[in-house]
């Protein structure tokens, strides 16, 4: 089931945790931006790690240089995701992995800016990394691009390692995401820019887990259906039956075999003659249940 992140970027402190008290009921993860945890440091982390227990908190620091020595202290204070960028030497990439692995937390590549995308991340997947950012920054939103292409080579990979979509993201374009394969969908400006940031997040969210269960629900399950009506129709036919006919015609069949029977009163042999349709209209009752159970 994909997961919803909220990207927390104001530089107000206290504004930002009121926004994190609407929201965190309704989203997976919360975030502390790269401007927001910059301004407020690891204070914010620290405030938001005791208020909200049951979230999980991705600090967003977009590592460029000594990957373990920056994250770790982020990781010691609760931090359950730290991000590092993919354009960052691959030495600074496998700090923050390795310092993740040795607190049982994660770390997140970001592909933003990344020339190669594809041979990064196959890069960083081998040295462990366990989320994939897809990211379109800002700047690059005004431009008028989206994350949808870079989703699909990422996802079309098949590394093993979580997908997280970041750019632009909103109600109208949730499900496309998680269609895509996004193990996290991530909103920001949908959010905190709505008039009620908590019914915004809690649709967001409904929409990421209702896309999710369309794909994965009634989608696995019509195979199995198919399979299972044509082992009963097998069955059926290697018993010699026939299709059964609609339960309205087999009332008519009886209805004539009664006057029939009648008619042949006065002989002996009639009655075994007449017997015979109603024989026949007895495997075509029968054949009812198999056709039922099906539905």
């Amino acid at each position: 089931m994909a997961q919803t992140q909220m990207a927390l970027d104001s530089l107000d402190f206290d504004g930002t945790v009121a926004l994190a008290t609407k929201v965190a009921p309704h989203v997976d993860i919360l975030e502390i931006g790269t401007p927001c945890i910059k301004h407020n440091g690891i204070e914010m982390l620290k405030t938001l790690r005791a208020k909200f227990p049951n979230n999980k908190i991705l600090v967003d620091l977009k590592t460029m240089d000594a990957g373990f020595y920056e994250a770790e202290p982020f990781y010691k204070a609760g931090a359950d995701i730290c991000t590092v960028l993919g354009c960052a030497d691959i030495g600074t990439i496998k700090g923050i992995i390795d310092v993740a692995n040795k607190y049982g937390k994660m770390a997140q590549v970001d592909l933003i800016n990344v020339t190669d995308k594809k041979a990064r991340t196959l890069e960083v997947v081998k040295l462990g990394a366990h989320i994939i950012g897809v990211h379109t920054g800002l700047d690059q939103q005004a431009a008028g691009q989206t994350p949808f292409a870079d989703l699909a080579m990422v996802t079309g990979l098949n590394t093993g390692a979580k997908v997280s979509v970041a750019g632009g993201v909103k109600a109208a374009t949730v499900r496309q995401v998680v269609d895509a394969g996004a193990d996290i969908v991530v909103a920001g400006a949908a959010i905190y820019g709505a008039a009620d940031p908590a019914a915004s997040a809690a649709e967001i969210t409904g929409l990421a887990r209702a896309g999710n269960a369309s794909a994965g629900g009634m989608g696995k399950l019509l195979p199995w259906a198919l399979i299972a009506g044509a082992v009963l129709l097998g069955l059926y036919l290697l018993k010699g039956g026939k299709p059964a006919e609609p339960a309205a015609d087999t009332g008519a069949a009886v209805e004539q075999v009664a006057p029939a029977a009648d008619a042949a009163a006065p002989t002996e042999a009639a009655p075994a003659e007449a017997a015979a349709p109603a024989a026949d209209a007895a495997p075509a009752a029968d054949a009812a249940a198999p056709a039922d159970a099906a539905k």
